[in-house]
């Protein structure tokens, strides 16, 4: 059984309030401790269920949030172009998502936003608001491999179960209003227990899939934002509005499938 856990900075046990997120704020450094304290639970939990290889991402915002020397040594750091190779090469049984947060305006979602807290205001596949998770799910599902296993908070685990019903979810904090959450004393405990629950029932999970051709479609905080990224776009984008871009894709194989 080889495991993938991508990992995100926002849904990590202890990370409570925004400021964890500010690159020049002490809390952020405190947030990336937590983070590879999380990941190596994670491993820990995954050997306990029989993994034979484990890999992991630096999901927050390009990565750079980890350090790498402090990673239980049984689980090898990739890229997203690795992930990709691993999907179609058919070196992942499973994914774990260690770390999720809710969609963009998700009402009591910890920091809630879809891959930019700035800019995305809705993405949507076929009518369907998209969550980070789903995302990396469809990826998955296009390879037929089941993403297993969702911690974060409160939140996000609840909305996991609108995309895929049977998946184990581990809330390890609950959102007090948006820029701020109350941790869970036994959130390690519900960490490794929902991973090894996870791993032991993996080939049960479903596998997230939509109808395709998909038609993907990204709506922009301003005006300009939309102007911008439609100015790199190809002509297989349309613009539906001033701050909406709409692309139909054939099949979803990649990551950047969804993206514009």
């Amino acid at each position: 059984m080889n495991v993938f856990i991508f990992t995100d900075l926002e849904g990590i046990s202890g990370v409570t309030n925004i400021d964890f997120m500010d690159k020049d704020n002490p809390k952020y450094s405190l947030a990336c401790q937590l983070l590879c304290k999380s990941i190596n639970s994670a491993v820990s939990a995954c050997i306990d269920a029989g993994a034979d290889k484990i890999y992991y991402i630096d999901g927050h915002a390009g990565g750079g949030n980890i350090c790498e020397e402090a990673i239980d040594k049984r689980a090898l750091k990739c890229s997203l172009s690795e992930w990709q190779t691993l999907l179609e090469n058919g070196g992942i049984d499973c994914q774990i998502e260690l770390g999720s947060h809710a969609r963009a305006g998700t009402i009591g979602g910890f920091l809630d936003h879809t891959v930019s807290s700035k800019s995305w205001f809705c993405h949507k596949i076929n009518g369907i608001e998209m969550s980070e998770l789903s995302l990396h799910a469809l990826v998955c599902g296009a390879y037929g491999i089941p993403t297993v296993a969702c911690i974060g908070d409160e939140a996000a685990c609840e909305q996991a179960k609108e995309y895929i019903p049977d998946i184990y979810r581990g809330a390890v904090k609950k959102a007090t209003c948006r820029n701020f959450a109350e941790n869970y004393d036994n959130a390690d405990n519900i960490l490794t227990d929902t991973i090894k629950t996870a791993l032991n029932n993996y080939k049960n999970v479903s596998i997230y899939k939509i109808d395709e051709p998909a038609t993907v479609s990204l709506t922009f905080c301003r005006t300009d934002m939309c102007e911008k990224a439609y100015a790199r776009c190809t002509d297989e984008v349309t613009r539906v509005d001033a701050r909406t871009l709409c692309r139909t894709v054939d099949k979803i194989t990649r990551y950047g499938d969804l993206k514009f």
